[in-house]
């Protein structure tokens, strides 16, 4: 999953959560859940606008970190005050794993190949395989009602 939608499940959780750190690791964990599904963005490495592996999944971050921050002040103006900290938290416990597997990509630091193996296992569960735009189809959805969560409780 993009990240924006790992940040919306972190975002749903953590505003249930009244424990900071509890909220974190519920995030932590629900991103691996998510990964499991069939979700798509594996297209991007097929990107043809960008000539290398690394300026695609760069190209990828920083458009899903812009849709992230749009959203995120969304989540935020309408929440209340006191579930913030438990919706940070949730957020940053969500969104961990892929700053971790993003970092190995970058700098393949060799510290993280087990951290690498292990997270790219969980995409591999399911057998199937969703291109791009399947995988659009399916996120959005999944977005939206995590925001709606998010924005009526």
């Amino acid at each position: 999953m993009y990240i924006t939608v790992h940040a919306a499940a972190g975002a749903a959780i953590g505003q249930f959560v009244d424990e900071p750190w509890i909220a974190f690791l519920l995030g932590f964990v629900s991103h691996f859940v998510l990964d499991a599904i069939p979700h798509g963005d594996e297209g991007i490495v097929k990107w043809k606008l960008f000539k290398t592996t690394r300026r695609r999944i760069m190209a990828a971050a920083i458009l899903d970190f812009a849709s992230l921050m749009a959203v995120s002040v969304l989540w935020i103006v309408y929440s209340d005050l006191p579930q913030l900290t438990g919706i940070f938290y949730g957020i940053a416990g969500a969104i961990l794993p892929d700053a971790l597997w993003g970092f190995h990509e970058l700098t393949g630091a060799p510290f993280l190949n087990w951290y690498r193996n292990l997270h790219a296992s969980t995409h591999k569960i399911f057998k199937i395989r969703l291109n791009l735009k399947q995988g659009f189809m399916l996120q959005i959805p999944v977005l939206v009602i995590l925001t709606l969560i998010i924005l009526i409780f």
